[in-house]
C-alpha cells in the first residue's frame, strides 16, 4: 500500500499541523491521480462512469436533485452524479484537487461546481441546502472531527434530505496491510490523535514519486460512526456491510480489479453503506 505504521502522534497542537501536512500531500496526489490509469480522466470524459451499482441504488434517483460532494478530491465521481441529473457542489481541502476537478466540470459542460475548504470549516465558506450530502472511498480515515464532520453534513442537508457515506468498514482499517495473513495490526478504537504513516508513492500510483513524506489518519470505530449519526439528529435508515474490499491487500484474494475477499472461510465485514435521513419539523 506504500506506507508503514508509526508510532501516533501526541502534540496537543497536533491537528492543525496534520491537515496542512495532509492538504500539501493531496496536492501532490491530485496531480498524480489526473494522470493515473486508476482514474482514468480520459474513460470519464468519454463517458465512463465509476460509481459503482449498490451505491448507485442506495441514493436513488438524483434527477434534478442538489447534491453536495464532501471530499469529492478531483471530481471523477462528482460528474458522475451530475451526469446522472444532479446539480452538484464538490468539496475538497486541495486546491490543486478542486482546480482539476473544476477543469474537468467545464470541460464536460455538466452542472458541477467546486468549493475548496476543509469540510469542518465548510460553513464558513459555503452557504445552502442540499437534497443529498454524499461522500466515499476513503474519506474517514482523514477526519479529524468526526462529529462535528457529521454535524456539519447534517448543518447543510435540507429537512428530509439525506446523508449517504460508503467507505472501507471500521473493522476493516484495523487489518494489517502489510501481512501475507490476515490479522488485525492497527487501532480500532477511536482515538483524537492521528497515526502517522510513511508515504511512498500513492495508492493509485505506487511507483510515484512525492514530496510528501507522511500521512495523518484518524481512527473511527463503527460505534462512534453511528453515534455521530444519530447524535446530529439524524435518522439512520441503514447500515449495510458487505464482505469485499475495493483495493489490494495481501491477504485477500481478488475477484475483480475493484474487489477483494477475504480467504475462503473467514467472515469479516470489509466495506460499509450508511444512509440516514435529517427530519422534517413537525
Amino acid at each position: 500500500m506504500g506506507d508503514r505504521l508509526l508510532m501516533p502522534t501526541d502534540e496537543p497542537d497536533h491537528t492543525a499541523a496534520a491537515v496542512e501536512s495532509n492538504r500539501q500531500l493531496w496536492n501532490e496526489w491530485a496531480a498524480i491521480h489526473a494522470e493515473s490509469d486508476w482514474y482514468d480522466l480520459d474513460a470519464v470524459r468519454a463517458g465512463a462512469d465509476k460509481l459503482r451499482p449498490y451505491e448507485v441504488a442506495e441514493v436513488g434517483d438524483v434527477t434534478g436533485l442538489r447534491l453536495l460532494h464532501l471530499q469529492c478530491q478531483i471530481g471523477a465521481d462528482s460528474v458522475a452524479w451530475a451526469r446522472r441529473g444532479a446539480r452538484v457542489t464538490g468539496v475538497d481541502f486541495s486546491p490543486v484537487a478542486v482546480q482539476i476537478a473544476t477543469e474537468l466540470a467545464q470541460s464536460l459542460a455538466v452542472t458541477a461546481e467546486f468549493v475548496c475548504s476543509d469540510v469542518l470549516a465548510l460553513p464558513e465558506n459555503l452557504t445552502g441546502a442540499w437534497d443529498v450530502v454524499y461522500a466515499s472511498r476513503g474519506v474517514l480515515g482523514w477526519i479529524s472531527d468526526l462529529d462535528r464532520w457529521v454535524h456539519v453534513a447534517s448543518h447543510f442537508l435540507r429537512p428530509g434530505g439525506t446523508l449517504y457515506l460508503t467507505d472501507m468498514h471500521p473493522l476493516a482499517r484495523a487489518v494489517d496491510d502489510t501481512a501475507d495473513t490476515l490479522s488485525l495490526g492497527r487501532p480500532y478504537w477511536s482515538r483524537p490523535e492521528p497515526t502517522r504513516h510513511v508515504v511512498t508513492g500513492s495508492y493509485a500510483e505506487p511507483n510515484a514519486k512525492v514530496v510528501s513524506g507522511s500521512k495523518y489518519l484518524w481512527t473511527h470505530s463503527t460505534g462512534d460512526l453511528i453515534t455521530a449519526v444519530a447524535q446530529a439528529g439524524l435518522y439512520i435508515e441503514f447500515f449495510h456491510e458487505f464482505p469485499w474490499l475495493d483495493r489490494a491487500l495481501p491477504s485477500l484474494t481478488k475477484v475483480t480489479p475493484r474487489q477483494y475477499i477475504p480467504p475462503e472461510g473467514i467472515e469479516l465485514p470489509l466495506y460499509f453503506s450508511l444512509r440516514a435521513r435529517k427530519l422534517k419539523p413537525e
